[in-house]
């Protein structure tokens, strides 16, 4: 049913708005509407506006304002807004409205909430005093490895509940979402801004993470699957699927969580690849460029494959009748391009990054070590040699022998251990580590064995045939501690440190350094009389400091690094 508003101003307000393409009442024009029902007695629209828009004015101050002029007659006009209308609404003002009639209490978690200024990445707003602000760049997140909770705080709203801030890396057009927490743990509902710019453009196409899609073929199609909790790609972003070899395409928009539609299927059968296109409606509008190809497994793949025997997958990847979820591919590509580097490694889909930054750490310090015990059998196979040394044993040499067979996504790079940087393609990734990677897993049994954590030194003496040392950095002496990892890094001793649990997650809140993780130690500088460890994160990214990289290399002062971390692990001479 139409909307039937007797107040005048209301009305012109409504029939106005009505005309604009997407007619929406946000922050700034619903003071045009608490205007209109604060005038009268108290003065005209024009003087009511005029206060409500006055510096300093609170978000209480303004509703107190509005509902002294309010009447039985425009209580109803409200309820009509509310209910009739169809016009988008922002938080705070749809809050404004439903106050007034009586619907809701008057929230101050949220009021005009905006992000200003063009790169320098401010964002201001209102919340309830003493509140933190947390955020999270939605157009970035899905080139990490950051859940949707996974938010930094950018600010506290101080006595009167104005807040600023600013995030890194927040490029005109992306989307942020925000909420608060407050002291008590409670936190408001999901609030998701643009951020706007002096030119008011969107300067970044929605970023496509293909390692996070798996297509599965079936009698009635292709079954598409998110295979993570992590965003694929920015809420509302337009995909497009199509198949090669016939044509087809498929266009779906990603869900307010950044995946795709539940149960998408595409037209196909086993063995098509498709190629996908994103768009955040104003790049890539026409889906010329392409985010990359994906394949289904099937197909001719296996024909004339000898296979060896290989490890189990993890649990979490394995169907409930213990198949793999997961097709394996052969990977032919060189086993080093220009020799093992820690920045070779990437840690893959699986608990394990005690062993990640383990390798990392003696690709830093040893690569000799590397080179030499894997060889390439001209046959298809590789054999890797271990040693089963420990914390007080060097230990005898195991030999494990595996094919270049490796579990992997529709996206076409492994689903666990891959080289980082370079080509996933099976006849061009550098292989070294995700083989070392498999090698471990069929000697200790299976991925799951080595997938739920485990100890950085305990490998590092694997690889190395030596005994390592274990030092607890709570209370430790931090200049001897630098020089000891100085003087280790300079003995080329691998070395690993890890961080304090998941218990102790608070601690680590915008710090760049996560919970329950383990890192190569890369060694020890010195620069303007501070001290500072050498650090790698075996993700690849995501680091301490924000150095502009993001390719998990970063250093951190010897103080903060005794803070945020448990224990050293380094290999003995």
């Amino acid at each position: 049913m139409p909307m039937r508003i007797k107040d005048s101003r209301i009305r012109s307000f409504t029939e106005t708005l009505a005309r604009e393409t997407s007619p929406k009442i946000g922050d700034a024009n619903v003071l045009d509407v608490l205007a209109a029902v604060g005038d009268g007695r108290h003065g005209s629209a024009d003087q009511v506006k005029a206060a409500l828009t006055r510096p300093g004015i609170t978000r209480k101050e303004q509703f107190d304002l509005a509902a002294k002029g309010l009447t039985t007659s425009e209580k109803s006009d409200l309820g009509q807004l509310l209910d009739k209308s169809g016009f988008q609404m922002d938080v705070g003002a749809k809050n404004f409205l439903e106050a007034l009639i009586g619907r809701a209490p008057l929230l101050e978690t949220f009021g005009p909430l905006t992000i200003t200024g063009d790169q320098k990445n401010g964002i201001s707003g209102i919340a309830k005093p003493g509140e933190v602000i947390e955020a999270i760049n939605l157009s970035a997140a899905p080139a990490g490895r950051l859940h949707l909770t996974d938010t930094m705080v950018i600010g506290t709203a101080d006595a009167s509940g104005k807040f600023s801030g600013v995030m890194p890396d927040v490029r005109e057009g992306d989307m942020i979402r925000m909420r608060t927490r407050a002291a008590d743990g409670s936190t408001s509902d999901w609030l998701t801004i643009q951020a706007r710019g002096v030119e008011a453009k969107d300067s970044r196409n929605a970023i496509v993470n293909l390692e996070r899609l798996d297509l599965a073929a079936g009698t009635d199609g292709i079954t598409v699957t998110h295979n993570t909790a992590r965003p694929l790609t920015e809420p509302g972003a337009k995909l497009r699927f199509t198949n090669v070899r016939t044509g087809e395409k498929v266009d779906v928009t990603a869900t307010d969580n950044g995946s795709i539609p539940a149960g998408l299927k595409l037209p196909g059968k086993a063995g098509d690849e498709f190629q996908v296109a994103g768009s955040d409606g104003a790049n890539n509008v026409d889906f010329a460029t392409v985010a990359g190809t994906l394949k289904v497994p099937g197909g001719n793949d296996n024909l004339n494959r000898v296979d060896l025997p290989d490890p189990k997958m993890h649990k979490d990847e394995l169907n409930a009748d213990g198949t793999p979820k997961f097709k394996l591919e052969r990977f032919t590509g060189p086993l080093f391009i220009d020799g093992p580097k820690p920045d070779d490694v990437r840690q893959g889909a699986i608990g394990n990054c005690y062993f990640p930054a383990a390798l990392a750490a003696v690709a830093a310090a040893r690569p000799d070590v590397i080179e030499k015990m894997i060889k390439d059998n001209r046959d298809g196979t590789y054999t890797v040699t271990f040693n089963s040394a420990s914390s007080y044993s060097a230990g005898r040499p195991v030999e494990v022998k595996v094919d270049g067979d490796l579990y992997a996504r529709s996206y076409g790079g492994p689903i666990y251990g891959g080289s980082l940087g370079g080509s996933t393609a099976p006849d061009k990734m550098e292989l070294w580590f995700p083989l070392i990677e498999k090698a471990y897993a069929q000697w200790k049994g299976s991925y799951d064995s080595i997938g739920n954590g485990g100890v950085a030194g305990q490998v590092m003496s694997e690889v190395m045939g030596k005994t390592y040392s274990y030092e607890n950095l709570s209370g430790t002496n931090t200049d001897r501690l630098y020089e000891r990892i100085k003087k280790a890094a300079e003995n080329n001793q691998p070395m690993a440190a890890g961080t304090y649990g998941t218990e102790d997650a608070a601690k680590y809140t915008n710090t760049g350094v996560y919970a329950h993780h383990a890192y190569s130690v890369v060694g020890a500088e010195e620069e303007n009389g501070v001290k500072y460890v050498k650090l790698r994160n075996p993700w690849g990214q995501s680091e301490h400091g924000y150095d502009g990289k993001n390719d998990g290399f970063f250093r951190i002062e010897i103080s903060k690094f005794t803070e945020l971390y448990r224990a050293i692990h380094i290999v003995n001479p």
